[in-house]
């Protein structure tokens, strides 16, 4: 492994600290109508974005524990649906699709609110909380329009770190 590799796997490392750091201290990332953005969801995104399957896989798992960690729900949500969003995205980036700024909101467009959908759906929905489909409407679509704002920041880090470390 070359030295450029080793060092972008330790700014992408930084990168998730800094996002964990911003997403778990309380009023330091505000909540907009009740939710609070996943910030682990759009940086996963923007590592398979840029990074071959096997990379951007691992750093999935990674994303997804500490996003299952900081929302204090069971172990293997956020990191199987990571895991797969993220090796789709790296198999087709590259040969179906161009790494840029719309594909990447598209994916995220359509990626972000399908997990955060299921993340519902497992938690609230399935069980059996009365009322959950207004909750849903308080809650979760401003967590994943708020989740989704932060694509193009992660997106534009990423792509300046692979320009400068080719």
């Amino acid at each position: 492994m070359n030295k450029l590799r080793i060092l972008k796997y330790a700014v992408y490392a930084v990168e998730i600290a800094l996002s964990l750091l911003i997403q778990g201290t309380p009023y330091l990332l505000p909540e907009v109508y009740g939710g609070k953005a996943v910030l682990m969801l759009p940086l996963a995104l923007s590592f398979a974005i840029f990074e071959s399957d096997i990379p951007s896989m691992v750093f999935a798992v990674i994303c997804g524990f500490l996003a299952d960690c900081s929302y204090s729900g069971p172990i293997g949500f956020y990191v199987i649906t990571l895991l797969i969003l993220c090796f789709t995205v790296s198999n087709l980036n590259g040969s179906y699709i161009k790494t840029n700024l719309l594909t990447a909101m598209l994916l995220a467009v359509i990626g972000i609110p399908v997990i955060i959908f299921l993340q519902f759906l497992f938690y609230y929905v399935f069980a059996g909380y009365t009322d959950a489909w207004s909750f849903f409407a308080r809650h979760y679509i401003s967590r994943i329009i708020y989740t989704i704002a932060f694509v193009p920041v992660f997106y534009g880090l990423n792509k300046l770190l692979n320009k400068h470390l080719k």
